[in-house]
């Protein structure tokens, strides 16, 4: 799958959330999903406020806007946002996190958030990255899916893995909508998606 073919799927899948019947290229792409799409974020961290919000603008019907007011720059995991993987992860498999988000402005400057890293890990200790995604800039006002795809490094039982974030870098406002987990498997080439 390129990219853009990656994208629709996605899209597909997240129009799937608010669908009464889900059609057959969500089943497609479902038969990948290793999570249950979700805005279920579970934001902790100091120096930071989270609450739901509804908004219309993007399936599902809303998000959970992050408001950092004191940064850590040097531990920005500090402040993150997680969601569980309840399906198996194999050592090998090409894993995608796809999300939607959008940023707001903050005192007075452009809409622009930084999620310094997308990680894919053990769901308890010692943590472990199961796929370590690197940092994305959240450059719109508009909600935008964003992906990232690498091959995990290790095993994770069903339920074993969790998604996380981490959003304490920088003073920020995002919102995170809903999350999708992909598992393409092991024969999948990875620089497809990127």
């Amino acid at each position: 799958m390129k990219k853009t073919i990656l994208g629709a799927a996605v899209a597909a899948l997240a129009l799937s959330l608010s669908a009464p019947v889900a059609t057959a290229a969500d089943e497609g792409i479902m038969k990948y999903a290793i999570n249950k799409p979700s805005t279920a974020w579970n934001v902790y961290g100091p120096g930071q406020t989270n609450a739901y919000v509804k908004d219309k603008a993007v399936v599902g019907g809303g998000g959970v806007r992050v408001v950092v007011a004191t940064p850590d720059p040097a531990a920005a995991w500090r402040v993150s946002g997680s969601q569980a993987v309840n399906g198996k992860i194999t050592k090998g498999d090409v894993i995608t996190v796809a999300f939607w988000a959008k940023a707001e402005a903050v005192d007075g400057g452009a809409p622009a958030a930084t999620v310094t890293n997308v990680r894919v890990q053990q769901s308890a200790e010692p943590w472990g990255g199961i796929v370590e995604g690197g940092a994305i800039k959240v450059d719109s006002p508009d909600w935008k899916i964003y992906t990232v795809s690498g091959r995990a490094t290790m095993d994770a039982d069903k339920g074993g893995a969790a998604v996380s974030l981490h959003l304490g870098s920088t003073k920020q406002t995002v919102v995170l909508g809903p999350l999708f987990v992909l598992d393409f498997g092991a024969n999948y080439d990875p620089s497809q998606v990127k």
